[in-house]
């Protein structure tokens, strides 16, 4: 990104391991060909951070993993995806001049972040699994919508009630799936959740391009 506008993007399927990971960065790397350029590096990543350094990512298994060794010499900037995704939505998405927001990411896992007056909060428990994470999953790969939505109903709607933010952005895989977010909001409706609810607007890049914005 160019600060306002996407100017490329490129997509690779999630590394299964440590090694895997280290392979695709050296191709980023080569591709982006940091000696003829000037910019910077923004991380989105999903699991427990510290500084430029993946602690551990409970979805891929990794631990212990500091980007900043294959992007010596560059800007380097890394937040969970969540996070970054939210940004997104509140500087050049679906959330702008949103006062309180939060915001999911629906997909192999539950991603979850909150701002404040525009300014998107760096709450530590958000970095890691909810206790029901693997429910969820047992009960998406299940492939019945209908449990789905209501245990999802139930489950996050739990959770915004302790935040009351007038606003909720919903991403992630499960929401481009058809009627899926609409049937996601009616579940919450009957839950008593009365901010607006609205689909993420950036699309499959928006962690991507909220991690820019870092």
């Amino acid at each position: 990104m160019d600060g306002r506008k996407i100017i490329g993007t490129l997509e690779i399927p999630t590394p299964k391991n440590k090694e895997g990971l280290k392979r695709e960065l050296k191709k980023i790397v080569k591709k982006l060909k940091p000696e003829k350029r000037n910019f910077s590096i923004g991380i989105g990543v999903a699991g427990i951070i510290k500084k430029t350094t993946l602690l551990f990512a409970p979805n891929i298994g990794i631990r212990n993993f500091n980007f900043k060794k294959f992007f010596s010499g560059i800007p380097l900037k890394i937040d969970n995806d969540a996070r970054s995704f939210l940004r997104g939505e509140i500087l050049l998405g679906i959330a702008k001049g949103a006062e309180n927001a939060f915001g999911f990411t629906i997909g192999t896992g539950i991603g979850r972040a909150y701002a404040r007056k525009g300014v998107v909060k760096k709450i530590k428990k958000f970095e890691y699994p909810e206790k029901w994470e693997k429910e969820y999953q047992k009960i998406r790969d299940q492939k019945n919508d209908l449990k789905l939505i209501k245990f999802l109903g139930v489950k996050l709607s739990n959770l915004l009630k302790q935040y009351r933010a007038e606003t909720i952005i919903i991403g992630g895989g499960l929401i481009e799936q058809k009627d899926f977010f609409n049937k996601l909001t009616k579940e919450l409706r009957k839950q008593g959740i009365k901010s607006k609810i609205k689909p993420s607007n950036l699309g499959r890049n928006s962690a991507a391009i909220g991690a820019t914005l870092i």
